[in-house]
């Protein structure tokens, strides 16, 4: 019989035999407890995770050389939020799966927050110290009400402060360095660092210890906040100078500071903040109540677990794991994240020694086009592949044409158009033995839509007698589904968007998950040849394959960015797609036409499509920053970027998109040249509205917002409305009339009462009938439903793969 594998326990208030040793052991684990109380020397660390798989660690130092010394480690879970402790690029060097529990203690830390903010506003640690020593102290405090609450960081924790925070009458303001897509609390101002700092009666830190971060709250930072504010910190205490913070209060230039953290955990006896009066230092105990002690220890159990399984859900570097050669001993139980598709034995290029890719490796991808069924020049596919791609990667689709294709589950593409380039890029997967993978298809990522592609590929695999293995990914939510979510808080809103309710989901007719690049890695890993992939991040879709293959997250992202429109980072668009190559430092990216040319300027300009910020964009597991980037011109074709990089989310998120039915649409158009109408334009379109709607009262009894006219005059400023800079009368006007009402039969009716008023309408002055210019006959076009966008939110989730269901076919060419 085997020995059970080993995991070691270092939380000190997990013990022998209490639930969480039981899970372990009922699980086919041997424990190992060596409770952390105080400092931990290295040479003893690597002696006590000597033989260990896995570890339930406290705060020790996981440093490069601990992790190289522990040879049978695999995964590391620490029983908290920071993990600033662990060596995160050591430890994916060495293979080893490191995860945190975001979130696990939040209100805890919350309501401790609430705590100190009290203690510091009404002086209760001097107040209590005083009657120990026999006084009997009278001197006021002050309330909270009324009074700014500052917040550096918005995690979990800092999200649980602001309720309590506004329930004490506090407002409260947060950093701009929270992604726009997270500022989902009306409440919560958001302003730039120097304005936080100097409006905060209360500055209270919740950010996580990063080399950006260290020693951030420095004399400078302390100099702009106000002699009567106070500093809260429940976070890391390198965030803060300590000296520097000493010196403030001591000398008066700031009020107070309650720090449950200290750089040195315990406080030395020569620590600066020893003996300051104003100053009160805890140990460490914002997230340590018994509730949250027992969640940690029963969610970092089954953390370990999961990722000793090869199934991590809080992996801070699972997507980053470097390929894994046959029998290395670090190779986990069904890897799904870490398996990859070899079609030969030596393209396994990983070192044994380190798990560092080899020299020199790479990871080239090609993208066509911005679209399928854009069309592209086939050579430039097989350009492609002659300079060595290994994956060919293309979006299927958009919300950019509006929610008509989500609402209605249908495509704007023509399934001949779609089949043009699928044939070529399925060829182009077989010949080279690279895998194809389309995402958001059917436009908006709909079920339908996942298989009327996957319809069109059966079909062409058919014709061409190809052997490919084909991957479905659903994104589809149930209505009932999201509505377990919604009541579990799982469900927040984006900007603009407010709180969700469930009748709006019920009213959608087709809703979808934005899935990132974890499914798709999963469907690879499962031997996809080809994925057909439901609603995506339009970069996830490049994206999961480099990181499959355990190139940098900041670099893989950032080039996905960029090529997910094809040529448009290019200095001519129209002469097809680009080639990235991805390495351990940055990428390159060059055009498929040799006519053509990437440039730092075209490049760098991508990062403005679509995104709030040009300097970052949030995706499901994080968020990629591009301040630092730098782009170089290699040549007159190529351009090299370095210095992007991928921040962890202590949340993965899962948008929804979802549309409903507003009502059904007819349209007219007419044309008008009339000269003494375009010159008083503006005063013809109100008329209009206006005859119209007294007609519609006259004739059928309703008023707005029984339905609704929207006239658009192309020409004139359909398109920017009151914003258009132009001046003077234009050369002549189309005039668009939309009606939307309950139903076909009346959104049509109104139009056709318009159909005399768009003929012959004439001006108060005129003093004869105006002839314009119908484009069709009938003039009236019946457009059938009508649709709006009206989800805009995030859900939160355990696993990037859970809102997904991936099925796989057999190649289709088996009775050719």
């Amino acid at each position: 019989m085997s020995t059970p594998p080993t995991v070691l326990i270092t939380t000190d208030y997990l013990v022998p035999g209490d639930e969480v040793d039981r899970f372990l052991l009922d699980a086919g684990y041997t424990t190992r407890h060596r409770p952390l109380r105080g400092a931990r020397e290295r040479d003893e660390l690597i002696a006590i995770l000597d033989g260990a798989e896995g570890a339930l660690i406290a705060g020790e130092p996981m440093t490069a050389e601990v992790f190289a010394q522990a040879r049978a480690l695999r995964a590391v879970v620490r029983t908290g939020v920071g993990y600033d402790s662990v060596d995160i690029a050591a430890a994916t060097r060495a293979g080893v799966s490191v995860s945190n529990l975001p979130g696990v203690n939040a209100n805890a830390v919350a309501e401790y927050t609430m705590a100190l903010l009290l203690a510091q506003a009404r002086r209760l640690v001097p107040v209590a110290a005083g009657v120990r020593a026999g006084r009997w102290p009278r001197e006021d405090g002050h309330e909270l009400r009324g009074r700014t609450l500052g917040l550096l960081g918005y995690g979990a924790a800092a999200r649980a402060v602001v309720p309590l925070a506004r329930a004490f009458g506090l407002s409260v303001l947060c950093t701009t360095g929270v992604p726009a897509s997270r500022r989902d609390d009306a409440s919560v101002r958001f302003v730039d660092l120097p304005e936080l700092l100097a409006a905060a009666d209360f500055l209270s830190l919740h950010t996580a210890l990063t080399p950006a971060t260290r020693h951030l709250i420095d004399a400078s930072a302390l100099a702009r906040m106000r002699p009567t504010a106070h500093l809260v910190n429940t976070a890391r205490g390198a965030i803060v100078d300590e000296a520097a913070l000493a010196d403030a209060v001591r000398t008066g230039r700031l009020a107070g500071a309650a720090l449950d953290v200290a750089e040195t955990e315990p406080l030395p006896a020569d620590s600066p903040l020893r003996d300051v009066p104003g100053i009160t230092v805890y140990s460490h105990l914002a997230g340590q109540t018994a509730e949250a002690r027992r969640a940690a220890g029963l969610d970092g159990a089954r953390e370990l677990v999961a990722a000793l399984r090869g199934r991590p859900r809080s992996s801070l570097n699972a997507h980053l794991l470097p390929p894994v050669r046959a029998g290395d001993h670090r190779a986990v139980a069904e890897p799904a994240v870490r398996r990859t598709i070899k079609r030969n034995e030596d393209e396994m290029t990983s070192t044994a020694a380190t798990g560092d890719p080899a020299p020199g490796e790479t990871v080239r991808i090609l993208t066509p086009s911005g679209m399928l069924g854009a069309g592209f020049p086939p050579e430039t596919v097989g350009r492609g592949l002659e300079l060595g791609a290994d994956v060919i990667a293309v979006d299927g689709g958009s919300t950019d044409s509006g929610p008509y294709y989500l609402g209605s589950g249908t495509p704007k593409t023509a399934t001949a158009a779609v089949a043009r380039d699928l044939r070529i890029l399925l060829r182009a997967s077989a010949d080279a033995g690279i895998p194809l993978i389309i995402g958001s298809c059917g436009t908006s990522g709909t079920d339908s839509g996942v298989d009327w592609v996957a319809g069109i590929v059966d079909g062409i695999l058919r014709e061409e007698s190809l052997d490919l293995k084909v991957a479905r990914i659903y994104s589809e939510q149930t209505a009932a589904a999201l509505k377990e979510s919604l009541n579990e808080g799982r469900v927040h809103p984006l900007a603009p968007m407010g709180r969700l309710d469930a009748a709006t989901l019920d009213d959608c007719s087709h809703i979808v998950g934005m899935m990132g690049h974890e499914p798709i890695v999963e469907a690879l890993a499962a031997g996809a040849d080809v994925v057909l992939a439901g609603r995506a991040t339009d970069t996830a879709v490049a994206a999961a394959y480099p990181l499959m293959k355990g190139m940098p997250a900041g670099p893989t992202w950032h080039a996905s960015k960029i090529v997910e429109c094809g040529g448009q980072c290019t200095t001519d668009p129209r002469g097809g797609g680009v080639l990235a190559t991805i390495d351990q430092d940055g990428f390159t990216i060059e055009p498929l036409d040799p006519s053509t040319a990437c440039t730092p300027t075209s490049v760098a300009a991508h990062m403005l499509y679509e995104t709030v910020d040009p300097f970052q964009m949030r995706e499901p597991a994080g968020t990629l920053v591009v301040s630092d980037a730098v782009y170089t011109a290699l040549d007159h074709r190529r351009v090299r970027v370095e210095g992007s990089r991928f921040e962890l989310a202590g949340q993965h998120t899962i948008k929804l998109e979802g549309a409903r039915v507003t009502g059904y649409e007819t349209m007219s158009f007419t044309a008008i040249r009339d000269p003494r109408i375009l010159a008083r334009i503006e005063e013809w379109l109100a008329l209009l509205e206006e005859v119209l709607a007294g007609r519609v009262r006259q004739t059928l009894g309703l008023d707005p917002p029984e339905y609704a006219v929207d006239i658009r005059p192309y020409g004139y400023n359909a398109v920017l409305g009151a914003i258009d800079p132009a001046a003077g009368r234009p050369r002549e006007v189309g005039v668009m009339l939309l009606v939307n009402a309950p139903d076909q039969a009346t959104a049509t009716t109104i139009a056709k009462i318009a159909n005399p008023l768009m003929l012959h309408l004439p001006t108060h002055d005129m003093d004869y009938l105006p002839s314009l210019a119908f484009a069709t006959s009938p003039a009236e076009t019946e457009r059938g439903p009508a649709y709006e966008f009206v989800l805009n939110h995030v859900v939160d989730v355990d696993e990037p793969t859970d809102m997904f269901r991936i099925e796989i076919t057999e190649d289709a060419s088996h009775d050719r």
